[in-house]
């Protein structure tokens, strides 16, 4: 297929645009030119800024017969980038995300979970609602000829956001660790090289409709010890779990302090880590083994991948743990 990737260079894209090639497609990149990609030489690269300038997509004899949009983030670029393409692109794939959803609190929802509601003429700033209103733009403009893709937490070599990096290396330290309340909430992330992979599938049977694209959960507990257990040498940790509210009191933030981990005994949360992708498994959502992931990432730090530093520090860590001591004295 010829293809046409916004983005390409990035985290997904950049895996997504590699495979496509060794797939045997023809791939073009739209993008702002400001990072290199690994295989430059066999793309096609087309530079412009989908915010101001798309006239590099309006050229003479251009067409393409899938367009896959990996940085779609508010829907007047869904509506100025359809405009440019209509007519010159047969078939559109969108990646959303899972923030669309408007909370976990349901366990096993899909893709038929509601949205967040966004009132007429409301101001918007936030990730999920402003995504719900891209795929609504282009839901409006292509049809039938669109599929949307809605990943959760992606992870693998090559990742920008350092979530998977942190418990990789916080494992990698070893010593005393506490971890929030007993080892069952769950963690659901997707190898970023297994989403590629059903993006491209996706491509090549021009399947239309919504997907979720996620791992099954992972317990906590378990997810710690499949980590340890991969790398190498073997992470000595001493685990010591203390309920989440003491950890809340102390300062924990859900999300943000244990990169993607919410509390499940919140009612709001009681459905994060239980997302269901039976829809996309049935399509051919494949999974590699959280180990194979974890030993390839740690490869890619090892070599001096970097992504954001995200999660405690281990003095913010050191911090917390006289905090919560301290509170348990006072008792």
């Amino acid at each position: 297929m010829k293809l046409l990737i916004i983005g390409g260079t990035g985290f997904l894209g950049r895996h997504l645009s590699a495979l496509a090639l060794d797939w045997g497609h023809e791939v073009t990149l739209f993008n702002r030119g400001r990072r290199q990609h690994p295989d430059w030489r066999d793309l096609h690269q087309l530079h412009g800024d989908r915010d101001h300038d798309l006239g590099a997509l309006r050229g003479a004899g251009l067409h393409w017969d899938l367009v896959i949009d990996t940085c779609c983030y508010r829907p007047e670029q869904a509506a100025s980038l359809s405009a440019a393409l209509l007519g010159r692109c047969e078939y559109l794939i969108f990646i959303s995300t899972i923030s669309v959803y408007r909370d976990f609190a349901l366990k096993g929802m899909d893709e038929s979970a509601p949205l967040h509601e966004i009132a007429e003429g409301e101001m918007l700033g936030d990730y999920g609602p402003l995504k719900v209103l891209c795929e609504a733009e282009y839901r409006a403009r292509w049809g039938e000829r669109l599929c949307i893709l809605r990943p959760g937490v992606l992870c693998g070599p090559h990742d920008h956001t350092g979530r998977l990096a942190w418990w990789v290396k916080r494992v990698q330290q070893g010593g005393p660790w506490l971890l929030p309340g007993s080892g069952q909430d769950r963690l659901q992330y997707l190898d970023v090289r297994d989403c590629a992979e059903f993006v491209l599938r996706a491509a090549e049977q021009r399947l239309g409709g919504v997907f979720n694209l996620l791992k099954p959960g992972i317990a906590l507990g378990d997810w710690v010890e499949r980590i340890a257990a991969r790398l190498t040498p073997a992470a000595l940790i001493q685990l010591d779990w203390v309920p989440w509210p003491e950890l809340l009191a102390a300062g924990v933030e859900p999300w943000q302090s244990y990169p993607t981990l919410l509390p499940s005994e919140q009612a709001e949360y009681a459905g994060y880590g239980r997302i269901s992708a039976e829809a996309a498994i049935v399509q051919g959502l494949n999974f590699r083994p959280l180990e194979e992931t974890v030993a390839d990432l740690a490869n890619w730090l090892a070599e001096g991948g970097q992504g954001a530093t995200t999660g405690m520090t281990a003095g913010e860590e050191a911090a917390l743990r006289q905090r919560v001591l301290a509170a348990h004295a006072i008792r």
